[in-house]
């Protein structure tokens, strides 16, 4: 059966912010730890279906970039640690990378149920012997995951979801535009540069 959970929960988020990086900087990915690992905590608490996540072994990533899936916006991807890697350094089992030019237009209550969705691809299983647990990956059921759904509601997971898909929308016909513009600023640089050759010819 589908709940909702009172707005009042979330408020515990309230003194966590997002930083601000430079607009004009180009850069692959930044930390992401400060914010999201308290939201992963968060939702460890709160969220049955996440409970026995371990936020101090998933890695946090903002990326510059917008994130699609299945032809749809997302606000994140999770992806779990290559077996060989692990070999090398077991400080950590997964990576969260998070679409920062959404994430960071977010209301608190949005962030933490979208993120909730992506930490529910974690998949812990037994390893080969009782004290190892395997870090898995799990698939989604029907782009959303049915846990969600079930603890925050359908309506509000979608709510959310729709959120970030209009968001992204927004922001792809804002790059888009702008480059439509700085095209035309070129071509109308070449042409008046052409044409006052040509007067002074």
């Amino acid at each position: 059966m589908s709940t909702t959970f009172n707005d009042s929960v979330f408020s515990e988020l309230s003194k966590i912010t997002t930083p601000n990086f430079d607009a004009a900087a180009k850069w692959e990915r930044q930390p992401a730890d400060d914010e999201l690992r308290p939201y992963a905590k968060f939702i460890k608490k709160h969220t049955p279906h996440n409970s026995e996540i371990e936020p101090e072994r998933i890695k946090f990533y903002y990326l510059p970039k917008l994130l699609k899936e299945g032809g749809v916006y997302i606000i994140g991807k999770l992806q779990d640690r290559d077996p060989l890697e692990t070999d090398n350094d077991n400080s950590f089992d997964y990576f969260v990378c998070i679409s920062y030019p959404v994430w960071r237009n977010l209301d608190t209550k949005t962030k933490a149920i979208q993120l909730d969705k992506v930490l529910c691809g974690i998949k812990l299983a037994p390893g080969k012997d009782m004290a190892e647990i395997e870090a898995k990956k799990r698939p989604t059921d029907v782009r959303e995951y049915q846990d969600s759904l079930d603890c925050f509601g359908a309506l509000e997971v979608l709510r959310t979801s729709q959120v970030v898909s209009k968001s992204a929308e927004q922001l792809a016909e804002q790059a888009a535009e702008e480059k439509r513009q700085k095209k035309e600023d070129a071509k109308a640089k070449r042409e008046a540069k052409k044409n006052a050759k040509a007067e002074n010819a």
